[in-house]
């Protein structure tokens, strides 16, 4: 075991009540899907881990819960891809509809390079079963902790303050923040987000009792493109699917709370136009609306501490990356670690990895709301002129968002997109 390290009575952010701090050679803030995911790995090969977990029991919080099938192939790269598909549904299929006619359907397992569908699951199953299998892996988890303060530096130190009252500083020699969209300690640790100006906003909600029309192996969207929506329904195990709105807040009030649920299946349906079977589904989980800006971080590392998932990019759901997003990161700052005894330098490497596959998946959906949700006269003049030649030629539409930012981009991609060449 190594030496415990005890502070300097000259460094005053230290924390005073503690004589020592506990040393792990990683400390993950935060147990979701990419803390878990990360824990599981780092600590099946070794390396001594703990995991800072706030809640005793995940809830649902309307989060992703769809894994595109270059997060499948992420998932499996990590080795939990056997975690996942035992709480998931795949979805073979993906079914598009614009205005009210289906555009496509394509078999993802035939035409991907990952030959895999999309995983639909529900997120607090996932999170739950993740981190029993960091725990099982040899990783500490804590839950009922919350993390006070995160000191940067050579070995960067975590405070940790319990719920009985107690509280310990923790050394590593990395932290990964895996907290979630807009973290807490991110601003106070230097690091400065940014964001998009994308005037959107994406309901969700936890449905049962689904119409015996829904092919439960068929991933429904719809893009309506007057308003400037979408409606989306991806099954999961057990007759439960997400459903999802998004919308223009000057095209529809915001949708919030259990007694919206009646105003949700209006706008569903009303964008859906038919092609996505709705019925009598019943609610049987919150019901609330985020927004759909991207928000990130350039370079995600600094001070011995790695920002991982949403605390380095939160991508706009409407595209369905962040769960993919997060296992990536996970995979990338593993792979770093494991190769490089110098964890500052891996975690340099991480971060510039980091920000070329966010990169590519932050442009090509900021290329996707150009076509199927930007408003105005200019939007509409460059459907007029993508749409026809997109269902002549399906190989114009870049792939990324299926097949994942490692896919080639060809210089003229995004003039082929928009129909300008």
């Amino acid at each position: 075991m190594r030496p415990l390290h005890r502070p300097s009575p000259t460094m005053g952010r230290e924390l005073r009540s503690c004589e020592a701090a506990v040393a792990y050679d990683l400390v993950v803030v935060g147990g979701g899907i990419a803390g878990a995911s990360l824990a599981k790995r780092m600590a099946e090969s070794g390396a001594r881990v703990v995991v800072i977990e706030r809640e005793t029991e995940f809830r649902d919080r309307i989060r992703g819960e769809c894994l595109v099938p270059w997060g499948v192939g992420e998932a499996r790269q990590l080795g939990v891809a056997d975690v996942l598909q035992n709480c998931s549904n795949e979805l073979r299929w993906v079914q598009l509809s614009i205005d009210g006619q289906v555009a496509m359907k394509r078999d993802l397992p035939a035409t991907t390079p990952q030959s895999a569908g999309m995983w639909g699951f529900y997120h607090p199953q996932a999170q739950e079963a993740l981190l029993r299998a960091a725990a099982k892996a040899g990783a500490e988890v804590r839950r009922g902790a919350t993390v006070r303060r995160i000191v940067p530096g050579a070995k960067p130190k975590v405070e940790v303050a319990q719920d009985n009252g107690n509280a310990e500083e923790l050394e590593g020699r990395l932290v990964a923040y895996c907290a979630g969209r807009n973290p807490a300690l991110r601003t106070e640790l230097g690091f400065e987000p940014r964001r998009d100006a994308i005037p959107l906003l994406l309901s969700g909600i936890w449905v049962k009792e689904l119409p015996a029309e829904v092919d439960t192996s068929v991933a429904y969207l719809a893009n309506d493109l007057t308003n400037g929506s979408v409606s989306a329904l991806f099954s999961q195990p057990d007759g439960k699917a997400r459903a999802y709105f998004g919308f223009h807040q000057q095209k529809c009030e915001r949708i919030q709370g259990e007694a919206s649920f009646a105003r949700f299946r209006e706008e569903f349906e009303r964008g859906a136009q038919d092609t996505i079977p709705f019925g009598a589904s019943k609610p049987c989980g919150p019901l609330a609306s985020f927004e759909c800006a991207d928000v990130w971080v350039d370079h995600p590392y600094r001070g011995g501490v790695a920002l991982v998932g949403d605390a380095a990019a939160s991508s706009d759901p409407c595209w369905g990356q962040g769960l993919s997003l997060a296992l990536r990161d996970a995979r990338v700052l593993s792979e770093e670690l494991l190769g490089n005894k110098d964890y500052a330098a891996a975690g340099e490497r991480y971060a510039h990895r980091h920000d070329q596959h966010y990169g590519t998946i932050h442009t090509v959906s900021g290329w996707f709301h150009d076509i199927y949700q930007r408003l105005g006269p200019e939007a509409e003049a460059r459907r007029d002129r993508a749409l026809p030649l997109l269902a002549q030629d399906p190989t114009r539409f870049p792939d990324h968002l299926y097949s994942g930012p490692d896919l080639p981009m060809a210089a003229d991609a995004r003039a082929r997109f928009f129909g300008e060449c």
